[in-house]
């Protein structure tokens, strides 16, 4: 469901997950009350009565009650998705993904099968699970229950629930963006068809399908609609997009064998076992050796252009490129122009590509940020560092704060005090940060920008974002449709699947269900109106 990047704060500074250290306090855990009434419609939470649109019953003496009652009784937030013709409901709570199937009379938390008590069933169209498994289902996403917390009082003919949850208390509560109206109807470079069994928008207007009903035939098409190549079935196994009009070809599974331009027409032959995609004219590419391997760059036209005598290497950005002079590509990395020509002394153990006229750089000391004439305008003395996005960076400081710092390594403002306790925090983009509290209040979730903590719902939005829009979930349709970062919906809620914008460009999905039972899914384009 996510992307983005863990990170880990070690003695080794290594990126990957993060330990956080400091003062738990602000978390608490309190107990809810539910009582659901069997015969009735009366379903409490906390003693305020939640009025039902069906009864709820007994069967089986299991006390059977709704699933959209308890999962959003329990979190307003909860994602409810309902497959009617499988009759199989998803359910995401936090990041916890619950799978109820009907048919099978199963039960997953996170993909791990849970011992069901008593059968699943659909009445009056609703679904409904035996209350028992409520306990297995949510101790399994983090809340405090046990074999007591579920209680029958057959003389009064109600259950009790008693859940407990970990809760931060906040001096004041956060903002929530609603997401508001109902958006326009989409506009489609290509309608919703059957024709495809899926679509990739690779950028620049080009888009690789694969063909439905002739299986393996791969197409390259473009903005305008038209059909650019098409590879019959067996003639190749993949193809993937190198920017600068160039695709690779893939015949097996080892590696690229040649490139062609976006008729289809071959370019080249690739002499490597891998090849990234162009940057400011180059490719990285790298061949096997005894050793290990060895990089170098290609041009448009597969001419070797920098020599094959790297340890690691990564694509260029404006202008220079990172390399490691070592043989084992470990430590030694400096930075070299599109001649070859080494511009930034290689004496770092670790250096990515520039971003905002600066780069990321790693020494003993730290994580720090160097300019184009190799000066070292942030010294490398953080536990971490994101990347610059409009001028500021996260940073993690050797007295454990989460800091916000600007281009000339200045403190623009403290996020955050870490917890004393080990945890992680995680990056979808370097402008968001989101900090998940140690074992023990897993689950437990703060959420920031450069400006200070924000509410889940403005984090969950704002994640999303590319081009301006940002897929999010219509909880009385479960369509996908498009919001803006005001929370106005854009393009309205009429799909199933919804991809990020790219280029001006992103791929949708639509799934009807039919009589026979067999799902009829169909892939399309649409534009993105903010582009006109």
């Amino acid at each position: 469901m996510k992307k983005g990047i863990c990170i880990l704060l070690s003695s080794a500074l290594l990126m990957g997950t993060v330990p956080v250290y400091g003062d738990m306090a602000e978390v608490e855990q309190v107990t809810h009350t539910y009582r659901a009434e069997v015969g009735t419609k009366n379903f409490y939470e906390d003693d305020v009565l939640q009025t039902l649109d069906t009864e709820i019953y007994l069967k089986d003496g299991y006390v059977m009650l709704p699933v959209r009652t308890f999962f959003t009784a329990v979190d307003e937030n909860a994602q409810i998705l309902w497959d009617r013709e499988k009759q199989v409901a998803t359910v995401w709570m936090g990041e916890y993904r619950i799978l109820l199937d009907v048919p099978k009379n199963k039960i997953q938390v996170e993909y791990g099968n849970v011992n069901v008590s008593g059968k699943l069933e659909v009445k009056d169209g609703r679904l409904f699970v035996p209350l028992r498994n409520w306990q297995k289902i949510l101790t399994r996403c983090n809340y405090e229950m046990d074999e007591n917390s579920i209680v029958w009082d057959s003389e009064k003919g109600e259950a009790i629930v008693n859940v407990g949850e970990y809760v931060i208390n906040r001096e004041q509560v956060l903002e929530k963006t609603e997401i508001i109206g109902e958006g326009q109807k989409p506009v489609y470079l290509l309608e919703p068809t059957e024709e495809y069994d899926s679509i990739q928008n690779v950028g620049d207007g080009y888009f690789i399908v694969e063909k439905r009903d002739n299986v393996g035939e791969l197409e390259i098409f473009d903005s305008t609609g038209k059909v650019l190549a098409t590879f019959a079935p067996g003639t190749i196994s993949r193809i993937g997009y190198l920017g600068e009009d160039r695709f690779y070809i893939y015949k097996g599974k080892e590696q690229p064998q040649y490139v062609v331009d976006a008729n289809g027409n071959q370019l080249f032959s690739v002499p490597y076992d891998s090849l990234r995609g162009y940057n400011e004219g180059l490719a990285l590419v790298r061949e096997k050796t005894e050793n290990g391997y060895r990089y170098g760059y290609i041009d448009t036209e597969g001419n070797l252009q920098i020599p094959m005598q790297y340890g690691s290497a990564r694509s260029f950005s404006e202008g220079v490129a990172p390399v490691s002079m070592s043989k084992s590509g470990m430590g030694q990395y400096g930075f070299i122009d599109t001649k070859g020509n080494v511009v930034i002394e290689p004496k770092y153990r670790s250096a990515d590509p520039f971003r905002e006229g600066l780069a990321h750089v790693q020494t003993i000391s730290g994580e720090g940020f160097i300019n184009h004439q190799g000066e070292e305008v942030v010294p490398p003395q953080y536990g971490f560092v994101s990347d610059f996005q409009n001028g500021t960076a996260f940073a993690v400081t050797k007295d454990r704060q989460i800091i916000v710092i600007d281009k000339n390594g200045e403190e623009v403002r403290k996020l955050l005090e870490l917890p004393k306790e080990t945890s992680y925090f995680y990056t979808p983009s370097w402008d968001l940060l989101e900090v998940e509290y140690p074992l023990g209040y897993q689950g437990i979730y703060r959420y920031y920008d450069k400006n200070g903590e924000i509410s889940r719902e403005t984090y969950e939005l704002q994640s999303g974002f590319s081009e301006g829009l940002s897929a999010v979930l219509d909880k009385e349709t479960g369509k996908y449709g498009y919001a803006d970062e005001k929370g106005n919906m854009v393009i309205s809620p009429t799909f199933d699947y919804a991809e990020r914008f790219q280029d001006g460009y992103a791929v949708v999905k639509q799934i009807i269900p039919n009589e026979n039972g067999i799902r009829t899914v169909k892939v399309g384009v649409i534009k993105n109106p903010l582009m006109r």
